[in-house]
């Protein structure tokens, strides 16, 4: 049996919850995926502030876990915050939100555009987009102005999700929207409805990069 740990960097339980039944596609006889919250960390993370305190809460829960050992890790934000330091600390492969979201988006089509948490994660988004080196696919980012809290609020939060990736996609010019917020995984599939586009929910772009890590030892 192996074992995937996804770790929610934020302390809200609901957003767990959404990231645990995102995992479910990926769950077999032979594959365990374990969700697990970070009950010191931010209620949200969506400014570079949250995002900065965020990582050590996160590197504390890795490394003092008591549970069963993982095969690979997803630190599910789609900030990434502090995935470097969780792949030393952890000695095992690491796959961040952020970074595997974008990267499948990039695979479905030429240019993406992010379906942001709050204006506060815009910047963010921006800085890690040039970090990663893709800024000439990126079209921009579009908030819902939302809290991961209001994100359980389904018809507020898919509504306002629908305007965004409309935006992005008609005005922008993007043929491929990411969510860029694991607390938003319940929707991808309102949301490709109303955009009609390909959308990425990058909560599974993680754990799917995990799994096949850890099947092939990667």
């Amino acid at each position: 049996m192996q074992r995937i740990l996804i770790i929610n960097p934020n302390s809200t339980e609901s957003c767990t919850a959404s990231i645990d039944r995102a995992a479910e596609a990926f769950r077999s006889p032979d594959m365990e995926i374990v969700a697990e919250t970070v009950a010191a960390g931010p209620v949200s993370v969506a400014s570079m502030a949250d995002h900065a305190r965020a990582q050590g809460p996160l590197i504390d829960h890795i490394t003092g876990r008591n549970g069963p050992a993982a095969d690979a890790i997803v630190v599910a934000c789609f900030s990434d915050p502090a995935l470097p330091a969780a792949k030393e600390v952890s000695g095992l492969p690491c796959f961040g939100l952020g970074e595997a979201g974008m990267l499948a988006a990039m695979q479905r089509g030429m240019r993406f555009g992010i379906v942001a948490l709050a204006e506060a994660s815009v910047e963010r988004q921006q800085r890690r987009v040039a970090e990663l080196g893709i800024s000439a696919r990126y079209v921009g980012s579009r908030a819902v102005s939302l809290s991961v809290p209001e994100l359980a609020d389904a018809d507020r939060t898919v509504s306002a999700m629908a305007e965004a990736g409309a935006a992005l996609v008609r005005q922008d010019g993007a043929d491929v929207v990411v969510m860029g917020c694991a607390g938003m995984a319940d929707y991808r599939n309102a949301l490709a409805a109303a955009v009609g586009r390909p959308i990425i929910e990058p909560t599974q772009a993680a754990i799917g990069a995990a799994v096949a890590a850890a099947r092939q030892g990667w």
